[in-house]
Parts: structure tokens; sequence; C-alpha cells
């Protein structure tokens, strides 16, 4: 079959698992003692003394590179209780308008982060389906405790440093500049479209998640949609305890600002993988160890009994519940100004 052909409605055929999948599992896991093949609808793993840690992530908010962007998404979430990733299962569905080279481009994607990550794809399924418009992926993560120990978003103490990893809104402002080039053209110059489109290098969270665990941190969340003020939030709700955050100290990169002013969105409500909201006893004695490792990371507010608020240049409002990311605010008017030039 020629990368230029459709494909047809219905299962993939099993030459062509065989061919695109079966040959880019990504990283060979020890764990893994059943793995894909065709007949086997079930992957079997074998982590000896630790805790099976899973998690489970659709794609719905990004085009370019959406298959890599599918695992980072669904490890993170094993990473970010200071676990250990494994394997992943995924879903993947595609329209009928898609291309044998369109199946070959997620799955090439999905391979390049399994090995990024060091994780093994253990099974999923893959199907041509009527009424889509674009590719559904959802990915599964599988992973395993590091000494038993889980750091969960209900963790959290009063008293605890509240800290940010790397900066707010890194994924949403690369899905952006890479789904739209075209509206940023006369918005960023290219040293910042290219800054903003590599910011997907850093959507990875495993690293943090392991030196926060090493640490003595509490508590840990990766900032998904609802952005920082939004995992913030979630970890109060988890933990049944509240937070003043100094909204000024978050980390936002220049980049991000600009794509925000452009789009009219607020930056820390913007879609955030890859920056790490963890709570610790000393959050400065936990930057340094994030430092030391390469990873930025700033003390942004105090876990306190009751109260939810934010500090922002002087002036105090609740921390509420998060509600839609400011990304699906940003995709509309972009594709507004698209469909008028």
């Amino acid at each position: 079959m020629k990368k230029n052909e459709s494909l047809v409605v219905g299962k993939v055929p099993p030459e062509l698992l065989e061919q695109i999948v079966f040959s880019r599992l990504g990283y060979p896991r020890k764990e893994l003692v059943l793995t894909p093949a065709i007949g086997e609808d079930t992957a079997a793993l074998d982590l000896a003394n630790e805790l099976l840690l899973a998690s489970t992530d659709p794609i719905t908010g990004a085009e370019d590179k959406a298959g890599w962007l599918a695992v980072k998404v669904a490890i993170n979430d094993i990473a970010a209780t200071g676990g250990e990733p494994i394997c992943i299962l995924v879903t993947l569905m595609l329209p009928e308008t898609a291309l044998l080279s369109d199946l070959e481009q997620i799955i090439n994607d999905i391979n390049e982060a399994c090995m990024e990550e060091g994780v093994q794809v253990a099974g999923g399924h893959t199907e041509v389906t009527q009424g889509l418009k674009q590719p559904i992926i959802s990915v599964t993560a599988l992973g395993k405790t590091r000494n038993r120990k889980v750091l969960s978003s209900s963790n959290a103490q009063v008293g605890d440093d509240i800290l940010v990893t790397k900066w707010a809104g890194m994924e949403g402002t690369s899905i952006l500049v890479r789904d739209f080039p075209e509206a940023f053209v006369d918005v960023l110059d290219e040293a910042s479209i290219e800054q903003a489109r590599n910011l997907f290098s850093m959507i990875s969270v495993t690293l943090d998640g392991k030196i926060a665990s090493e640490a003595g941190a509490n508590a840990c969340h990766d900032a998904t949609e609802g952005g920082v003020l939004g995992a913030i939030y979630e970890i109060c709700q988890a933990s049944g305890l509240g937070a003043v955050i100094y909204a000024d100290k978050i980390p936002v990169l220049p980049v991000t600002l600009r794509v925000a002013e452009f789009c009219k969105i607020d930056p820390l409500r913007l879609i955030s993988s890859g920056c790490l909201i963890v709570t610790a006893p000393d959050g400065e004695e936990l930057c340094k160890a994030y430092h030391k490792a390469g990873v930025n990371a700033t003390v942004v507010g105090k876990i306190v009994r009751e109260a939810r608020e934010v500090v922002q240049s002087g002036n105090k409002f609740a921390l509420g519940s998060p509600g839609p990311d400011h990304l699906w605010q940003a995709r509309r008017y972009l594709e507004t100004i698209t469909q008028r030039r």
C-alpha cells in the first residue's frame, strides 16, 4: 500500500499493524512479559514489589505532533506522582480522509516520544472511524512507584511552600504557534517563533517528579488544562486546604506573554504541561535541587488552612475553579482572524 493511498474504514489490517505499528513500539521494557502481537489484546507486566500507577489522557486541542504530545501528557501524570513510567496503551481513531502517510506519521511521533522517555507501547487499538474530522488519540500510561512512595495531589500540608517548575503556559504557547503559524508572522520575530515551537521539548515532567520525590516534597500536580492557577486550585481541592498565590512570581516566558497578549488570554490559565506544581516544607531548598539539575523552579506561594486567594499587582482575588482552558478561547480567535486573510 502506498503512502498517499486512503485507509479503509474499520480496523487497520494486520499487515499494516505489523509493518507500521508493531515495528515502532518505543523502548523495550523488562517489566512487559506479554507484548503487542496480532491476536493479543492484553499486556502483562511484572512489577515485583512496587505499586502499579495508571493514568489516561486524550489529545483534543493540538494538531501538530499530536502523537508525540499524547505520549508526553499521559506519562506526565505518572511522573507527577514521583513514579517511573513503563509503558502505554494507545487508542488511535482516524478519519475516513486519512492516508497511510498520516498513520505512519502519528506512529513515528509516538515511537519518538517513547524512545525519549524510555517507555514501551504495550498495546492499543487502531482504526478508521466514520464521522471524524481529525484523528483522536487517547493514551493510557502505566508505571510503578519508587520504593512504594506516591506523591499525590491530596497530600499538601499547611505551611508548605508552593513551587512552579519551568514556565507557565509553555504547552499552550507551542500548540498555538505550531497550529496557526500564519497568525504570528507579524506578531513574533523568527527567533521567537522558533523558541515557541521548541517549547515542546520541555513538556516532560519525568525529571521534575523524580527530584520532588527524592527531595521530600509532599504533593505534586502537572499543570495541564486550566494552567498553573487551575493546577494549584486542584491541589487545594484534593487536600481540603487553601493557598495564597503571588501571581507576579509565577515564571512566564516573554514569548508566552506576547502570545497571550495577542490572543487576549491569561497565560496563568493556559494549558501548561511540563510545568509541575510542587508543595514542600522548604521550597527554597527544593529549588536549589531543581537548579542543580538544570530545571527552572520558583516559590510562588504558600499552602494555608482555608483562604484561597491570588495576589497580583497589589490586588487580591479568589482562587476559583479554572473553567475552560484559555487555549480554546485562543484557538477560536486565531481561527477567526486566519479565515479573514
